[in-house]
């Protein structure tokens, strides 16, 4: 519970989760985290000067961030295997879904995958990808979907996090409610994919259908879905809303009617997906009445600044946006409090050297399960 006596910042604090720049803690991220105090934290490569300085910078977040009456802080990072793999340099490159799916060892990506993010005393792996793999998004997200199946992908996804949960590792569904058809990169520009909604509920949203009651949080894309949200479709792009700031979408659809009683947080603002024709400030204002319970702000503090204070500063103009900001914090430090049960420590150099071992040995058992595959195909 959030304290009765907390100001309108420190709520509006707990539904931002933010990334940084540098690689060492300094008095500009100190006062940084003074002014905004995340609920959550995203960490990047850019992040890990090396092993022992972020261990310690993760440990310093840690401190400050759960000082009372503040629960532990959601500690994140982006660790689907293939070309998105955070700890590719500092470990080892883990097998990309799309192999782990094919060969059968999603739940072994999952579970290797979450060693990995508690190794580094963090607590939220950002994945699966619940995208399908279709032939429209092949050139921007090629192996990290599992396949172009819907079921192929929920059984991905429920391995996947299985293999996480093993390691007390959450894992966070994505991009909702699909990037499958779009041909865009939303962090260049705002995808618009024109697929009937009965279609969409039928194939893009499966994933999240079947695996709605074990997905701790959602991730709402930055892409426009006419058939979704009619209310926002007009001729002049521009006015279309990203799915992220769509009420239709992330109230209506994922809350309403689908049920969905986990975190939803919105794509990083920081992308164009976000950004066209609107301020970060207003893109975060528009993702919290959309019905986003946090906002994912991943890299340049006056960023993270602007959006914080476009947030206040509505919520204090705006009593119903304030509450509406006051059920966001609420449910989001509740949530901490609920999943966050243990702190995992940091591995000794033993148990390091063992979990790149252990990647090692996942990376040669996935290929040789899709050789192995190849051979079959051939003599058929």
């Amino acid at each position: 519970m959030i304290p009765t006596m907390a100001t309108l910042p420190e709520r509006v604090g707990q539904i931002f989760w933010i990334g940084f720049e540098g690689n060492a803690w300094n008095r500009q991220l100190e006062d940084l985290l003074s002014e905004v105090r995340p609920g959550g934290v995203i960490f990047f490569p850019r992040n890990m000067a090396s092993r022992q300085g972020f261990a310690e910078l993760v440990r310093q977040f840690a401190a400050v961030l759960s000082r009372p009456p503040s629960p532990a802080p959601l500690l994140a990072i982006d660790l689907e295997g293939g070309k998105v793999d955070r700890f590719r340099e500092a470990l080892a490159p883990l097998p990309s879904a799309r192999a782990a799916a094919r060969a059968g060892l999603a739940r072994e990506l999952g579970r290797v995958a979450g060693r990995e993010v508690a190794a580094c005393s963090l607590n939220v792996d950002f994945a699966p990808v619940l995208d399908l793999g279709l032939p429209e998004s092949a050139s921007v997200l090629g192996s990290r979907t599992a396949g172009a199946s819907p079921e192929q992908v929920a059984r991905f996804g429920e391995e996947f996090l299985t293999g996480l949960a093993e390691s007390g590792t959450l894992g966070c569904g994505k991009h909702f409610p699909g990037l499958g058809s779009g041909c865009l990169d939303s962090h260049l520009a705002m995808p618009r994919i024109e697929k009937d909604a009965a279609l969409l509920w039928e194939q893009d949203l499966f994933p999240y259908r079947a695996l709605a009651s074990r997905l701790p949080m959602v991730m709402v894309a930055h892409a426009a879905y006419p058939a979704l949200d009619p209310g926002s479709s007009d001729a002049n792009p521009r006015q279309l809303l990203p799915a992220s700031l769509s009420r239709n979408i992330v109230s209506g659809l994922l809350k309403g009617r689908m049920g969905y009683e986990g975190l939803v947080l919105c794509d990083d603002l920081e992308m164009e997906g976000a950004l066209e024709g609107r301020t970060i400030g207003e893109a975060a204002v528009a993702a919290v009445r959309a019905g986003c319970d946090m906002l994912l702000v991943c890299q340049h503090a006056t960023n993270v600044r602007a959006a914080f204070e476009a947030v206040v500063r509505e919520a204090e103009r705006d009593s119903d946006f304030r509450a509406m900001v006051e059920e966001a914090a609420q449910k989001a430090t509740q949530a901490r409090q609920r999943l966050l049960t243990t702190q995992p420590v940091s591995s000794a150099d033993s148990d390091w050297e063992s979990l790149r071992r252990e990647i090692h040995a996942l990376a040669a058992d996935v290929q040789q399960r899709l050789a192995g595959i190849v051979e079959k195909g051939s003599d058929a």
